[in-house]
């Protein structure tokens, strides 16, 4: 296996070109908005999803001008998302670094996320694809789709596996699959390739969700940056909480516990110590089996090698 970020050597220099476009929107705007701009393109993160993009252009008719232009656009999206969700969740820091609504606050937060979204629309619009237009439009209503969907499960503190299994495919695994499939759009490829690549970026967005669910109880929170269990204090019950809650008996008092929000810290502890992070993680791994299997069809090369090869890492990740 590749190193955990040995992925990117294929195309680590046409990726550098998506971060200096990404850099450069800050450009040209007043104080505020370039400020913010500059602030949220500072870091470059592990850019599974640009690496997705050019990777997944590598097996068709490369153009890296347009392949770099549709791996900014969705990385816009991406970080769209990211403040729109610090601001919902409050959220003071990400990843150790300061939010935008901790620097500025929540309204620019808001504003800046609004703003983003659109830029990529502007971004994604230099192809001239009407059909890259339709994908980014249908992914951002998934994407949205899927965060409504867990605001509302959170409300309800719903313990459903077949609804976690839909918000994650809508609020994060759209997103890898439009990654690779917009990609395959771009560097003209089959139909039958494009379809592959759309459910390879599915699985492995789906892989890369339930892992970092898993990361939240068992992660060293040095590297994560947050306390065990972070999403379940911010009332999302994630799958290592729905397994574990599936092997209780009915009338564990801990499963009262879950449904109140009352002693979390208990709950908490329970799941890390039960074996369904363990589960969560062999879940996780059968979806990245299933995005391997995807790319079957394309000839071996490099490429391929590094899709296949990043599977792995996304489930194998300790931050």
């Amino acid at each position: 296996m590749i190193g955990a970020t040995g992925y990117l050597a294929p195309v680590a220099d046409d990726i550098a070109l998506v971060g200096e476009r990404l850099r450069g929107l800050s450009m040209g705007h007043h104080p505020l908005l370039g400020d913010t701009l500059a602030y949220v393109f500072q870091t470059t993160g592990k850019q599974i999803r640009p690496a997705l993009v050019m990777l997944s252009g590598k097996l068709g008719r490369y153009d890296r001008d347009r392949l770099v232009t549709l791996a900014a656009s969705l990385e816009v999206i991406h970080t769209a998302t990211l403040v729109h969700d610090d601001s919902v969740d409050e959220a003071l820091t990400r990843r150790g670094l300061a939010t935008i609504n901790a620097v500025w606050d929540p309204t620019v937060a808001i504003l800046l996320g609004d703003f983003l979204f659109a830029q990529s629309a502007a971004l994604a619009s230099e192809l001239n694809s009407v059909r890259i237009m339709a994908l980014l439009s249908q992914t951002v209503m998934a994407m949205s789709s899927g965060e409504l969907q867990q605001y509302a499960s959170s409300k309800a503190r719903l313990v459903d596996e077949d609804d976690y299994l839909q918000r994650i495919a809508g609020k994060t695994a759209s997103l890898f699959a439009m990654c690779c499939e917009g990609a395959a759009v771009v560097s003209g490829q089959s139909e039958t390739h494009i379809d592959a690549l759309r459910r390879y970026g599915t699985n492995l967005g789906m892989a890369f969700q339930i892992a970092d669910d898993v990361l939240d109880f068992v992660g060293e929170e040095s590297r994560l940056g947050k306390p065990a269990g972070n999403d379940l204090r911010h009332g999302t019950i994630t799958l290592p909480v729905i397994l574990w809650a599936q092997s209780l008996p009915g009338g564990d008092p801990l499963l009262a516990d879950l449904q109140t929000g009352e002693n979390l810290e208990t709950v908490i502890a329970a799941v890390r110590a039960s074996g369904a992070p363990d589960e969560g993680l062999a879940r996780a791994a059968e979806y990245a089996d299933e995005a391997r299997r995807a790319l079957d069809l394309f000839p071996a090369g490099v490429a391929k090698d590094s899709l296949i090869d990043l599977a792995d890492v996304v489930i194998r990740r300790r931050s």
